[in-house]
């Protein structure tokens, strides 16, 4: 009896041997960290935190951390603060986690709704670019610092102070990111038809960037406030300092609208339309033809060859897509006479459809080849 005793007493020592094992600190954070849901995660790592932070493990510091930076909605967010700021004092903590915890605690103010604190934690983030001697690090600060504050002006409607800090952080660093948040914004005011304010936020943009980007949001809102003379005015400087799609885009579409009532501005607009044709090689056709159209239109009876050439490609558009969509993946030795006859017929009726372009062609021949040398002209201009 006492042998089977003293078996089952070596039993129970060996069974709290392991289980002791299985609670060293550095095994309890490794465990919490292999948790996939975030607030069961939180909630491992602080309890881990409760009970072993500060007794020998060499993962407190993250455990700190990552209670922070964990995406639990619920978690405490002051505990979440306190303990990411834990973590930031701690010399074991490296910088890259560091950098998340400066950009986590602003937002996590901000979900919260302590916009008092979110604003003051962003302004932490700039204050410590500045201090920075790293010039990579001093940059994405400040430039991380400005764009949170401008989050939380815009979702505060606060849209003047939300531009400043765009502009801001966009003059910091020329990121497209930042123009994309200027886009967000100019979305949210054109929604709310709110084109006076919007007005305001991107003459600031305008004003300090000078760039393709901000005379872009400053046109498209004078557009939509019917103010088209101004906005073309800012679309004609920008481009002139830097030749984009979008801008000579817009610039076409106006001189376009423009030249209905006033045919003096026939030649800019036909030079507009080639350059936009240029720059944005998936519309090229789109544009150039409106250019040739302009280009035909002194001549009644030119512009009416040009629409009857129109006419005819589409009906080559029409017939080769009837071909290819009956014919185009059936073997040759599966097709019976009557569908080789009306293969040859559709062949036959595109053959004729091009003879015909071909004819009014020649008739538009010299006009077409002043045309072309102009888009030559043109596209030696833009070095295209």
């Amino acid at each position: 009896m006492r042998k089977t005793i003293g078996i089952t007493a070596s039993l129970l020592f060996l069974s709290v041997a392991v289980f002791l094992a299985a609670q060293t600190p550095d095994e309890e954070y490794l465990k919490a960290m292999q948790i996939k849901d975030p607030c069961q995660q939180a909630q491992a790592l602080d309890a881990y935190i409760t009970n072993f932070a500060d007794k020998g493990g060499q993962y407190d510091n993250y455990a700190y951390a990552y209670y922070c930076l964990c995406g639990c909605a619920t978690k405490n967010v002051e505990k979440a603060v306190a303990y990411g700021e834990k973590a930031l004092t701690m010399p074991a903590t490296d910088n890259d986690t560091k950098l998340k915890i400066y950009f986590t605690i602003p937002q996590l103010y901000a979900a919260a709704g302590q916009m008092d604190k979110a604003n003051a934690a962003a302004q932490k983030i700039i204050d410590l670019g500045k201090a920075s001697n790293d010039a990579a690090t001093k940059t994405r600060l400040e430039a991380s610092g400005y764009v949170l504050l401008g989050q939380f002006a815009e979702k505060a409607g606060d849209y003047g102070a939300a531009a400043n800090a765009y502009i801001t952080a966009y003059g910091v660093v020329k990121d497209p990111g930042i123009k994309k948040l200027f886009d967000g914004l100019a979305s949210t005011l054109y929604k709310n038809q709110r084109y006076a304010d919007a007005e305001k936020v991107f003459r600031q943009f305008y004003a300090a960037d000078q760039g393709p980007e901000s005379a872009a949001l400053l046109g498209q809102t004078l557009y939509k406030e019917g103010k088209i003379d101004e906005a073309l005015a800012v679309y004609k400087k920008a481009y002139a300092r830097k030749r984009t799609a979008a801008l000579a885009q817009n610039i076409a579409i106006i001189l376009n609208q423009q030249v209905k009532t006033n045919p003096a501005l026939k030649s800019e607009a036909i030079n507009a339309f080639i350059q936009a044709a240029l720059l944005i090689p998936s519309q090229q056709k789109t544009y150039l033809d409106a250019a040739k159209s302009l280009y035909l239109s002194d001549s009644p009876d030119l512009a009416a060859i040009n629409d009857k050439i129109k006419e005819h490609n589409v009906a080559i558009e029409q017939l080769t897509n009837t071909y290819n969509d009956k014919y185009a993946s059936k073997p040759v030795d599966e097709l019976t006479a009557s569908d080789k006859d009306t293969m040859q017929k559709l062949k036959d009726a595109i053959t004729s459809e091009q003879e015909a372009i071909t004819q009014l062609q020649g008739r538009l021949k010299d006009v077409l080849d002043k045309f072309n040398q102009l888009v030559a002209q043109v596209r030696t201009k833009l070095g295209r």
